[in-house]
């Protein structure tokens, strides 16, 4: 329905969603999701070095071959989603690094580590889950959402567990 109604988020959605599985592989699971140091080290290599910064570079075929070989996972449709039937088995996303990371996904990826660090906070810090990939594609794309909600939720939980540990 997403890739109808509004293509170009679909797109940014989809490149972004798999450069976020291919972290994950790459860098390991945590607690669900990606350690947030891990992303922001995948999506501009030289952050955390004395070396300057770099923007993502495109994988190569070797490289691709050899994480897909690397990988124990594969995922398969339960419906029909989109124009795939059920059980379609889809062996790997990694083919996605080829193409350069688009200016708009790579705004959406840096926007993931502001939303999880700074706007919503949850447990467990300091990791990535895929439920902020579509608000930060949506946010890429100037599209706006409701953010004060989840702040305050979160500001409310803090406030709750810190009364909590003083009774």
């Amino acid at each position: 329905m997403l890739k109808k109604s509004n293509p170009l988020v679909y797109e940014t959605y989809l490149e972004v969603l798999c450069h976020f599985h291919i972290c994950g592989q790459v860098t390991r699971w945590r607690s669900g999701g990606i350690k947030q140091m891990s992303w922001a080290t995948y999506l501009f290599p030289g952050v955390n070095k004395a070396n300057p910064m770099t923007r993502l570079a495109p994988s190569t075929n070797e490289e691709i071959f050899k994480r897909i070989s690397a990988s124990t996972s594969s995922y398969i449709t339960e419906s029909n989603e989109d124009t795939f039937k059920p059980d379609t088995v889809f062996e790997s996303f990694h083919h996605q690094a080829k193409v350069p990371m688009s200016d708009r996904a790579l705004l959406a990826g840096f926007l993931m580590l502001w939303l999880k660090r700074y706007v919503v906070p949850t447990l467990p810090h300091k990791v990535i889950v895929a439920g902020v990939v579509y608000p930060a594609v949506l946010l890429a794309h100037g599209k706006s959402i409701a953010l004060l909600p989840a702040m305050v939720t979160g500001i409310q939980s803090g406030l709750h567990a810190l009364t909590k540990s003083f009774c």
